[in-house]
This record gives C-alpha cells, structure tokens and sequence, in this order.
C-alpha cells in the first residue's frame, strides 16, 4: 500500500470525524427546531435524524465549509415543515386531528399562554419565530433558510407575534 492508497483513506476518516461532532453539537439544536415546527418531540428527532442522513450523503456539495451549520439547519427546518404538511394531509384525508394536545414549545417558555398561541401559529411562523428569536438569526437569513423572500418572513414574524399577544390578553 502506497502513500497514495492511504490518502483517500484519512480524508475520509477525518470528513467523518468532522461530521460526528458537528451532529453531536448540533442535535440538540436541530431536535428544537424541529420539535417547535412539529408540536412535540416525537416526530422531532426522526426528522433531526434524517437531516443529518441526508447532510452526510451530501457533504460535499457544500459550497462553503464554514457555512454548514446554517446549511444543515436549513435542511431540518424544510423537513419538519414538510413532515408536518405531509401529517396534516393525511389527517384531513383521514378525517382526523393531526395531534389533540399538542406541546410544541418545550423548552422555550414556560408561559401556557404563550405555548398555546405559537400553537396556532402555522409552520413557517413558527419557523420563523423559533429562528430569529431562538437561534438568534435576521430575518433575511430565516428567509434564506426557509426559501423565501425576506418581506415574507417578515410578515410570517409579524402573524406569529399577533396570534400569541391575541392568546395573552
């Protein structure tokens, strides 16, 4: 065996070494959010687990290293609202309620008032919300992790806040 053969070899040795401690950081983080958009941490941490599946598979497509974080994120949030999309069609299909008791905002505030009000809040509100207020993001990087423009998540901000000062008073 070569000097070459065994290049390849720590390269990907090292990638995965990389990969595991940004996952273990970051789950906490990614099960959150994830958790936040999905009323609950049950669905949570399977769509933070498909995230990273799919953030290894493509690891290298990344075109900037230092913005993988971000980039990861961004996979978790489109997910969660797609699960939950996916959930509630199949609820209204089956004529059923998606989740009788939701318990979206564990974790983040221990007001039921404001629980419940970013319970009524739609995904991407909540998205939102979650990101900019939570995970300390602009609104133009939420829309950019979201794949909208930035006046959308502005007005996604703004809807989010008055359904929960509504429930408060």
């Amino acid at each position: 065996m070569g000097v070459s053969d065994s290049l390849p070899v720590a390269l990907e040795v090292e990638r995965q070494a990389v990969f595991e401690t940004l996952a273990r950081t970051m789950w906490p983080r990614l099960v959150a959010a994830a958790a936040a958009i999905l009323d609950g941490r049950a669905d949570a941490e399977d769509v933070a687990q498909e995230t990273l599946e799919l953030a290894w598979r493509k690891w290298n497509s990344v075109r900037d290293p230092d913005k993988r974080e971000q980039w990861i994120l961004q996979i978790c949030v489109r997910r969660a609202i797609s699960w939950r999309r996916r959930r509630l069609l199949r609820a209204a299909s089956w004529r059923q309620r998606p989740n009788p008791d939701p318990q979206p905002f564990d974790g983040y505030s221990d007001d039921p008032g404001i629980a419940q009000g970013f319970a009524l809040c739609t995904a991407r509100q909540r998205a939102v919300l979650l990101l900019h207020y939570f995970h300390g993001y602009t609104l133009d990087e939420c829309a950019a992790l979201l794949g909208c423009r930035p006046g959308t998540s502005r007005s996604h901000l703004a809807r989010a806040l008055n359904k929960i000062r509504r429930n408060l008073s």
